[in-house]
């Protein structure tokens, strides 16, 4: 198996402030040029995306591997509205971007990639998802160097917008844009490696896996669908004692594409490695693992 090095990560996290949503000036900083006639969700794309890009430069030939829980509402929601209550056609602009992979085409246009595209939505795992895909394109050779990323959106009014992500009355909510830059060749300072991403149908399955596997430098952390208890209960099972903590944030549901790059930018975590854990209401668990292999016991 081929391996694949991080060489960046880029990111947006903003608990939502209605006196503060225009993102055009945070997306001319990421791609370096104004974007017209696009809603919140691509430009918070833009920004993650080209954040990571000013990060390591990106090759023409990167694939973009982009997820998200939900979409984007903004733009369903809009176009909806107007075919249903209104009664009117939709603008074609707006119905042509209802297709969530439109956002890949303005990254791809921005950052003037000629890679392929894939986009995955998936309520609970959307960033593991589209993590995992890419590495299993590396690996495979199909791609060398890969942008994935994820983009949660927060679609006011807030009260509607809660109901949606079936949240109780007054949770904070965020837009956030998390994203990753891969390549099978490593970087020149460290080399981060993406050691796992896997996927498990139940806990036994996963607790095996946890027991085979040197994880003694590893720090511990929870996805947010995980509850304290049963990730106290998992660490029994795995030599992982440490905890990395990073979910102290307002609520969107593709949290855990913030884990890689907060731990790539802590300088403690510098010689540790990050096991990720996270589950969805099924029982199903999927798992992130990343470190340099040459720490993997000490």
């Amino acid at each position: 198996m081929s391996a694949v090095y991080i060489h960046a990560t880029g990111d947006h996290y903003a608990p939502y402030d209605a006196a503060n949503t225009d993102l055009k000036q945070d997306v001319t900083a990421a791609v370096g040029q104004p974007v017209r006639r696009i809603g919140r969700f691509i430009q918070l794309a833009l920004i993650g995306a080209g954040r990571c890009a000013q990060a390591a430069p990106l090759a023409a030939d990167t694939a973009v591997y982009f997820g998200s829980a939900r979409g984007d509402l903004e733009i369903s929601i809009e176009v909806m509205q107007t075919l249903f209550r209104d009664g009117h056609a939709p603008k074609p602009l707006s119905f042509i971007n209802t297709v969530s992979n439109a956002a890949c085409f303005y990254i791809a246009q921005t950052l003037k990639l000629n890679g392929r595209s894939s986009f995955v939505c998936n309520r609970y795992f959307a960033f593991e998802s589209v993590l995992q895909l890419a590495m299993l394109d590396i690996n495979s050779n199909a791609v060398a160097a890969a942008l994935v990323g994820t983009v949660d959106a927060v679609v006011p009014p807030l009260e509607d917008h809660r109901i949606r992500l079936e949240l109780p009355p007054e949770t904070p909510v965020a837009d956030a844009s998390h994203w990753i830059g891969l390549r099978a060749t490593p970087p020149h300072d460290k080399p981060l490696q993406l050691l796992a991403v896997e996927n498990f149908s139940d806990s036994q399955a996963l607790i095996a896996w946890l027991g085979s596997q040197p994880l003694d430098r590893c720090l511990l952390s929870g996805g947010q669908f995980l509850t304290e208890t049963e990730l106290q209960a998992l660490a029994t099972h795995c030599t992982a004692s440490e905890r990395f903590e990073y979910r102290d944030r307002a609520y969107y549901d593709s949290q855990s594409g913030a884990v890689i790059g907060e731990f790539v930018r802590n300088p403690a975590c510098a010689n540790r490695q990050l096991l990720h854990i996270n589950r969805d209401p099924s029982g199903r668990y999927a798992v992130m693992w990343v470190g340099n292999p040459n720490i993997s016991s000490s």
